[in-house]
């Protein structure tokens, strides 16, 4: 059993990279670096540079039907599908996709949706600003009502990176 126990966590990982670059490949217009970073799953060594980057503008907001097909995609049977729409949300209107991604961080899949979302609350909050403190309380609702499954480092050191970017500013 304990050998069993690597070897299912790195075909794991195999198959999430696999399956990500997948869909990239099917979807060269819709490549950007934000999907490219969703086959990284947050790890407990913080990374430097993607961490504390400059935020970037807010990009144009995505017309409504865009963001309607996003959201109905993060529950999609396909996680190819799903973690490209998680991804995705990071740069739609915050107050249509900070409901879903708090969601998905609670509730959605380990081991990639949370992950995911957890990034793309990240994102969010620096690239459109958190005063009003919603996205911290989403990332905070992660930590206090998460289950076993909640990587709960990561996801205060998410928080600290916010509430840190909004001190700086």
């Amino acid at each position: 059993m304990e050998r069993r126990t690597p070897l299912l966590i790195g075909v794991s990982t195999i198959a999430v990279v696999a399956i990500v670059a997948a869909y990239l490949a099917a979807h060269p217009a819709q490549t950007n670096v934000r999907v490219a970073e969703a086959s990284a799953v947050p790890s407990a060594a913080p990374s430097a540079a993607p961490l504390t980057s400059a935020p970037e503008a807010a990009s144009p907001a995505a017309p409504a039907m865009d963001v309607a097909k996003l959201i109905a995609d993060t529950s999609s049977g396909d996680a190819a599908k799903r973690a490209a729409a998680i991804t995705a949300l990071a740069d739609a209107p915050r107050d249509q996709a900070l409901p879903v991604l708090g969601r998905i961080l609670t509730n959605g899949e380990p081991e990639v949706d949370r992950p995911l979302a957890l990034r793309s609350l990240r994102d969010l909050a620096l690239n459109q600003g958190d005063a009003d403190g919603a996205i911290r309380d989403a990332v905070r609702s992660a930590i206090y009502h998460g289950d076993d499954f909640t990587k709960v480092d990561d996801v205060q050191e998410v928080l600290d990176i916010i509430e840190e970017s909004l001190a700086s500013h």
